[in-house]
């Protein structure tokens, strides 16, 4: 019987967790001190990196930084510590798919912090339809909605860029156009959660995580999912103003028409799910540890694909020291499984 999980109410339920919010002026402080000069700071905190003339490959940077800290925090915490509620809270949201999605609604913030946008979440305790509706959309690009690409890429025109897309800043963030877009969205995410919960009969796939968190399937989840938003945001923070104008003047939002891929939180992660490893010992096992002699499963050898065009190597194991489709250098920003 399916379980009727609605993404707004996860979100709603993940942001009420401890440090889910991130305030922007302390991360900015914090992380872009040591890269700017005390001058492009306090431009960034005040008007947003973009117009800070702070080099786009410097926020990259800080950006693959930033998703590497957060995949080791949310595949190692509790699944349980530091929930309101505990295991009573189970009964609506389950513990660790609310545990999980705080750590997205944490890292979309910081991606969208370092790429301009402005503070999402209000000083109100109360949330609100307009921060709800940006985290479903950030959540939306992170697994894989078309429609949710198309509006953030609106919306980052008035709150990165600001003055320099006119044309976009006619339609402010106070108006209201894009948030019967966003309830379908949300109800998009939704309606797949359940299909990956309940319809392969995997209870641990919810399109991400359901019950214990496992390290394996939530670093094959939250990665891909963090550097889909990484690299959408990266794309527009390129572009000249000019170049931004005419990539949204070609955007065309069909709210029939709103589609999903869930391959990376669907087919991968039942694969992972259900895959063994077999120990020094010559037991078959589907956990971290041995049930036999105790023994760690072997570290993953990781996988890459290019953060900034997608480029894949034929054995993705032993990628070029640089991408041969942008020259982007792989490293770690470029792991996608390991």
């Amino acid at each position: 019987m399916a379980q009727d999980l609605s993404i707004t109410s996860i979100i709603e339920t993940a942001a009420k967790l401890p440090l889910v919010r991130i305030d922007r002026s302390d991360f900015l402080t914090k992380n872009l001190s040591s890269m700017c000069t005390p001058q492009q700071l306090q431009k960034a905190l005040s008007d947003g990196t973009l117009h800070a003339n702070i080099p786009v490959a410097i926020l990259d940077s800080l950006a693959n930084a930033v998703i590497n800290a957060e995949t080791i925090k949310v595949t190692s915490i509790s699944t349980v510590a530091g929930i309101p509620g505990g295991f009573a809270m189970a009964a609506t949201i389950p513990a660790d798919i609310a545990q999980f999605y705080g750590f997205i609604i944490r890292v979309a913030q910081e991606l969208a912090y370092i790429y301009g946008w402005e503070e999402i979440f209000t000083e109100s305790t109360e949330f609100d339809v307009r921060t709800e509706s940006q985290l479903v959309l950030f959540i939306g690009v992170m697994s894989g909605v078309g429609a949710a690409n198309k509006v953030v890429a609106k919306l980052f025109g008035e709150t990165a860029m600001k003055a320099v897309a006119k044309r976009v800043t006619a339609k402010a963030l106070t108006k209201t156009w894009y948030y019967p877009i966003t309830k379908k969205i949300a109800s998009m995410l939704g309606q797949n959660m359940v299909k990956a919960t309940f319809g392969r009969g995997v209870s641990k796939v919810v399109p991400v995580i359901g019950g214990v968190i496992s390290g394996g399937l939530t670093l094959a989840t939250f990665k891909p999912m963090a550097h889909k938003l990484k690299k959408h945001l990266s794309k527009m923070a390129n572009m000249s103003p000019e170049e931004y104008a005419e990539y949204e003047a070609t955007i065309d939002i069909d709210t029939e028409d709103i589609e999903v891929d869930i391959d990376i939180n669907d087919e991968e992660i039942f694969d992972i799910s259900t895959n063994t490893w077999s120990c020094e010992c010559g037991v078959e096992n589907k956990g971290k540890f041995c049930t036999y002699c105790g023994k760690a499963k072997p570290a993953g050898i990781p996988q890459y694909r290019c953060d900034k065009c997608g480029w894949e190597p034929d054995d993705m194991t032993k990628p070029p020291n640089f991408c041969p489709e942008c020259g982007d250098p792989f490293d770690e920003g470029d792991i996608v499984l390991e």
